[in-house]
């Protein structure tokens, strides 16, 4: 098998992206069934404004997107070193 490397643009973009998904659907769970508690930590994982707020919107796509493409720069590397072994 040929050793293949990640691409950093393309996981940074691809991971930034799930997790902005993510937190928009945790943010609709939270606010169709908000006694469920069913997204609760996540969505203050990325912000201190109260759930289902717009601030907490707001800032979790944005803290999301930066940490996806941190997570992604550091799995990368990672990744890429372990495969050129």
């Amino acid at each position: 098998m040929e050793n293949s490397k990640l691409d950093l643009v393309a996981f940074g973009w691809a991971l930034s992206g799930a997790l902005v998904v993510l937190l928009v659907l945790c943010e609709a769970a939270a606010m169709i069934l908000p006694g469920w508690q069913l997204a609760h930590n996540w969505l203050t994982l990325f912000s201190t404004a109260e759930v289902g707020s717009i601030r907490n919107l707001i800032d979790g796509i944005i803290f999301s997107a930066i940490f996806g493409w941190i997570a992604a720069a550091v799995l990368v590397i990672i990744y890429n070193r372990l495969v050129r072994r």
